[in-house]
């Protein structure tokens, strides 16, 4: 009861695990639904001619991507000024928020090398 009674309304919000879990699992549903709608994607866009669909699908991947990591950082920084030993909810929150964080950075990678070869190829030939 102690560790629930410091947090505050701000805490809360951003401590709760809707923001934690969206942070963490932004990244690798981006990358997968990026991946995915390409893969389906490319016949139609060479019928209709129309390869920048392709190339813009990346863009949309990094932007839910970016849209993560913000949560993520939000919530690194209402759980600052806590040790790491992972006692509190606090603590774990703070673990996940950095987690959120690197999955963020590790697919936004995944996603620019995969979007190099849409962008230098013709998809179509």
């Amino acid at each position: 009861m102690g560790a629930q009674a410091d947090l505050t309304a701000a805490d809360v919000r951003w401590l709760s695990p809707l923001p934690l879990w969206a942070g963490l699992l932004s990244g690798p549903t981006a990358w997968g639904l990026d991946l995915g709608v390409s893969y389906a994607l490319v016949k139609w866009a060479c019928v209709a001619h129309r390869d920048d669909v392709l190339r813009l699908l990346p863009v949309g991947a990094l932007a839910v991507v970016a849209g993560g990591a913000l949560l993520s950082w939000q919530a690194l920084r209402a759980a600052t000024g806590e040790p790491d030993d992972g006692g509190t909810p606090r603590q774990r929150a703070r673990f996940m928020a950095v987690l959120g964080l690197l999955s963020s950075a590790l697919f936004a990678l995944a996603i620019v090398a995969g979007a190099i070869p849409r962008w230098m190829l013709d998809a179509c030939q």
